[in-house]
């Protein structure tokens, strides 16, 4: 079957058929006629909303999780091997790339950028005194809340540490432009 063949038969376009978008994202695989875009970065962990009809974002799951069960974020594989005859380090801190961060920006998941920590500010949502608004408009790394939080009492700016989610990494992705 060629290119011209699975346009006219299927409707779509080559790229498309092999998996992947006219915007370099991969293609979620189902039957032809059922094709969605994923929207996940090829470059870094993010998967993508439909993760469980995605294959790419379900290898990215399983590439991810044998990194992070063999040797952790961001760790060489001799710091992994060192690690089991060594004693372990204090939990480590989560990382997050913006592309991950930016899923974040509803009010069933509503993450906010402070600096590079991400705080998850979804418990508070609706009982922020200045409304949910005042909140999704600045989660998902639409903003560095860093002025909010200092606006916020002390005793207020220690209940935000209870729910720290992780750090900003940056992407491979800001290398590859």
């Amino acid at each position: 079957m060629g290119a011209s063949s699975i346009k006219q038969d299927y409707g779509i376009g080559f790229q498309q058929a092999m998996g992947l978008s006219r915007e370099g994202y991969a293609v979620a695989v189902a039957p032809l006629n059922e094709l969605s875009e994923c929207n996940a970065c090829l470059y870094c962990s993010d998967t993508c909303d439909n993760v469980e009809s995605c294959i790419s974002c379900q290898k990215k799951l399983n590439s991810n999780s044998m990194i992070s069960c063999c040797r952790g974020p961001e760790r060489s594989w001799l710091m992994g091997a060192l690690s089991s005859i060594c004693p372990q380090e204090k939990e480590q801190t989560k990382t997050y790339t913006m592309c991950q961060l930016r899923r974040h920006n509803h009010a069933d998941s509503a993450w906010i950028l402070v600096g590079d920590t991400i705080y998850d500010a979804t418990p508070y949502i609706r009982s922020h005194p200045g409304g949910i608004q005042t909140i999704l408009r600045k989660s998902g790394g639409a903003a560095d809340c860093t002025e909010d939080l200092r606006f916020h009492s002390k005793r207020a700016q220690r209940e935000w540490t209870k729910f720290k989610v992780g750090t900003l990494r940056h992407c491979p992705r800001e290398h590859v432009r």
